[in-house]
């Protein structure tokens, strides 16, 4: 009898165990369930917070190329406004530059006019005292209509110098402008 109490023992702690063990497997099967849906939760919370840094880097990139389109638009119109500057500076010299430029040949064209006023009129007044030599040398009765024809080329020759010189005087006034 020992041995069949034994044996009843054994078999009890054996039954026991089993079910025991059925209960370990529902509980691991429990266990691997919480598993599960805690990764599943733990995973979307990363997902989330993922999607959070995702937005925020975004965020900020789309800031910070914004502000790089606000510094270059801004760098742009600083250029431009120099450049304007520059060119506006440069044509103010340039056409300061014309004025002297356009001064100095209407000086130029003044200066020459005036020396070759004076120059026909020496002629005019060489030619004159030649012919009046000349008109000195003929009879008494030729010689007046001599002188007068040589008094009116003369006069021509000052009118023809003064006329030269006021032409270069117009064209001295049209320079300057």
């Amino acid at each position: 009898m020992k041995s069949v109490l034994v044996v009843s023992t054994l078999a009890a702690i054996l039954g026991l165990s089993a079910c025991n063990q059925q209960d370990s497997a529902v509980e691991a099967q429990r266990k691997v369930d919480e598993a599960r849906q805690q990764a599943a939760e733990d995973l979307a919370e990363a997902q989330q917070d993922a999607a959070k840094q995702s937005a925020e880097a975004q965020r900020k990139l789309d800031a910070a190329r914004e502000a790089a389109r606000a510094d270059v638009a801004e760098a742009d119109a600083k250029a431009n406004e120099k450049i304007n500057s520059a060119t506006d500076e440069a044509m103010d010299a340039a056409s300061e530059a014309q004025g002297d430029v356009a001064e100095v040949r209407a000086d130029t064209i003044k200066s020459q006019a005036d020396a070759d006023y004076d120059v026909a009129i020496a002629k005019a007044d060489a030619d004159l005292k030649v012919a009046l030599e000349k008109c000195e040398a003929l009879p008494a009765g030729q010689s007046g209509a001599c002188k007068d024809q040589a008094n009116a080329s003369h006069e021509i020759a000052k009118a023809n110098a003064r006329r030269a010189l006021d032409d270069a005087q117009a064209v001295a006034k049209d320079t300057r402008r």
